[in-house]
């Protein structure tokens, strides 16, 4: 897949979805070789902005403390990728669409790479510009749902993709925000 198709995902329902969808690579190699290295860039910009700019974050915390925060994030997004894909296949079912865990799981760890992305929002030293790039990668990471759902589990009606996208989001949305609270609560009990 080019990078041209990639930049394309978030966009267009056909333009790198089909070929991302041929390309079957197993669950494994998904979270070996998709998930597992994009899940390290949050915890690693969690330790730089612990380490670089600490201070501009409403909370005290040591470097230590930070980068133990940052291995906590790190297992719970590695266990989010799933809980997201098994929450696609539910609602997937629940729409009366059968499409298998690998797809699923596929489509789950697609979407979240804007989010772990927007984790580079983290080097900005100030605040506010850093929440906006974290805003931006959720918003991507809801396009990339959308236009996913769409393309895997083949539809046919815009609408329906659109409202398995809006309940998988909504979960997914609970979950990141759930992540993002973990960490500010860890961080202000170190």
């Amino acid at each position: 897949m080019s990078p041209l198709h990639i930049l394309k995902l978030p966009f267009s329902s056909l333009d790198g979805w089909v070929s991302l969808r041929q390309s079957h690579p197993s669950v494994l190699e998904t979270f070996f070789f998709l998930t597992m290295p994009f899940s390290l860039i949050p915890p690693a910009m969690l330790i730089y902005a612990g380490a670089h700019h600490g201070g501009i974050y409403p909370v005290a915390a040591s470097a230590a403390r930070w980068q133990e925060v940052a291995i906590v994030f790190f297992l719970m997004e590695l266990l989010t990728v799933p809980l997201v894909a098994w929450l696609i296949k539910l609602v997937a079912s629940a729409h009366q669409i059968e499409v298998g865990f690998r797809d699923t799981f596929l489509l789950a760890a697609v979407t979240a790479i804007p989010m772990w992305l927007s984790a580079f929002g983290l080097a900005i030293p100030s605040l506010w510009p850093g929440i906006a790039v974290l805003c931006l990668g959720v918003v991507l990471g809801g396009c990339l749902l959308f236009r996913g759902c769409d393309s895997f589990l083949r539809t046919g009606e815009e609408l329906e993709a659109q409202a398995i996208a809006a309940e998988v989001f909504a979960g997914g949305a609970l979950m990141w925000v759930a992540l993002c609270a973990a960490v500010v609560l860890q961080l202000m009990n170190g």
